[in-house]
Order: structure tokens, then sequence, then C-alpha cells
């Protein structure tokens, strides 16, 4: 059911001889929208090219072999590779939700696939969507994503700078104490799985969803061990990735 805002505004897009959908689809993939995203992603870039000169800069000066400075520097760059692929595929799999340009900025700087999925999912659910893939999205709506994906990044670097150093120092303190941090540590992680998990898992409305989280978890789990008896640490290295692929051909397959 449409809340307000949204019948209020497919009221003026009609008014206006406007399809109310394609409107925020322009919006999304808008040459405009393209180059706001292109400077913050231009501008990460240029720091990582700036550290990575002062870096070789600093072991020439330190009289470090370059040929194992550049060795280094491919091996990072290979082996950084295969943690992006989930972060890939989920920027393809938020294209025909946000866009092109959006997914790409928000998970090419400070990007997390689970998190900025979990806001715009949380957003659109606010104004009162089923959810991601929602076709009737409006523009205003889809601005409100944005900023709320775009201003819960800002959190953790500004919350890191402000109180990390006395935070480590609190933790460090209560590990010493005794066990208790460790198994509170353990427990916070787990609840916090179980509130982006289970709402999937017991959504009986959403048959789709329980289907691909439990073929998606079942295939990560058995290419683990696979990987293990076999000594494949190739496989290992993508299992979740693979694991992402396999969840998404199920639901094709079922949907």
């Amino acid at each position: 059911m449409l809340t307000a805002i949204q019948k209020e505004e497919k009221k003026l897009y009609k008014m206006e001889g406007e399809n109310f959908m394609d409107n925020f689809q322009s919006m999304a993939n808008d040459f405009m929208m393209f180059a706001l995203c292109l400077i913050p992603i231009i501008l990460v870039l240029g720091q990582s090219i700036i550290y990575i000169r002062m870096g070789m800069k600093r072991t020439k000066e330190l009289g470090v072999d370059q040929s194992n400075v550049k060795k280094a520097i491919t091996n990072s760059a290979v082996f950084s590779v295969l943690p992006s692929l989930p972060i890939v595929i989920t920027v393809v799999a938020l294209m025909p939700s946000l866009g092109k340009y959006i997914p790409w900025l928000r998970l090419s700087v400070i990007g997390s696939a689970a998190y900025e999925t979990a806001c715009a999912e949380m957003t659109m659910v606010g104004f009162g969507y089923s959810g991601l893939g929602d076709t009737t999205m409006t523009s205003s709506v889809f601005t409100s994503v944005i900023w709320v994906m775009c201003l819960v990044s800002c959190v953790w670097p500004l919350t890191n700078v402000i109180g990390l150093k006395f935070y480590d120092g609190q933790i460090k303190k209560a590990r010493k104490s005794g066990g208790f941090m460790n198994v509170a540590a353990g427990a916070m992680m787990i609840g916090l799985m179980c509130v982006m998990c289970v709402p999937r898992l017991v959504n009986v409305a959403d048959v789709t969803g329980i289907i691909v989280c439990a073929v998606a978890g079942i295939s990560a789990v058995l290419l683990d061990v696979v990987a293990k008896k076999l000594s494949l640490k190739s496989l290992s290295d993508f299992s979740f990735a693979l694991a992402m692929i396999i969840g998404m051909v199920s639901a094709v397959i079922v949907s």
C-alpha cells in the first residue's frame, strides 16, 4: 500500500504528464549523478596513489630492495581481487533498485556489501515499501536512501577518530580482568548476525528469500569442506563469492 507521500507524488507526476517510476530511474541514472559520484571516487583513488608514492619513497630512504617492493605491491593487488568479488556482485545486484551510480559509489568508498544493502532496505521499509526491488519507489524516497547510506558511512570514521583510543583501552582492561569481554564480544556479533539474517529466514511470506539464504549458506559450508579436504586454498578464497552467486541463481530458478 502506498504511503501518503507516495500517493501525493504519484498524483503530482500524473498531473505533469510524467511516469513517476521513469522519473526515479532518470534521476538515478542521469549523467549528473555519475559526475557527483565520480568526484569522491577520484579523491579516494588520488589518496591511494599519494600513499603508494610516499611508501615507495620511504622504502628508498630505508634502502629496501625495490624489486621486493614491486613484488609486494603486485601480490597485494592480486590478493585484493578476491575479497572484492562479493562487493562487485552486490553492486550488480543493487543496480536495478538504486541505479548504476549510487551502488558504485557506496561500495567504492568505505563500502560494505552487507551494511549498504541493509541501510537501503531499512530506509525503504521505513517509507512503507516492501524493500529493495520495489519498483514503485519515488524520487524523494530514493533521495532519502542516498542520504541514509552516505551519512551512515561517516559515523564510524568519526567515532574512531574521537573515541577509538579510549574504547580500545577499556577493552584491553576488561580482557585482562577476566573472560567476560570475550564472551560479550562474541554474543554481540551473534546478535548482529541474527538481526540481519533471522528476519529473512522466518519470513514465510517471502519463500524465495528463505530458499536463497538456505542455499547460499549450505553452499558456503560445502565449498569450505571441499576446499579443506582437497587442500584447495583458491576454492576457499572464492567460497563466499561462489556461495553468493549460487544463491542468486537459486533465486532466479525459484522465481
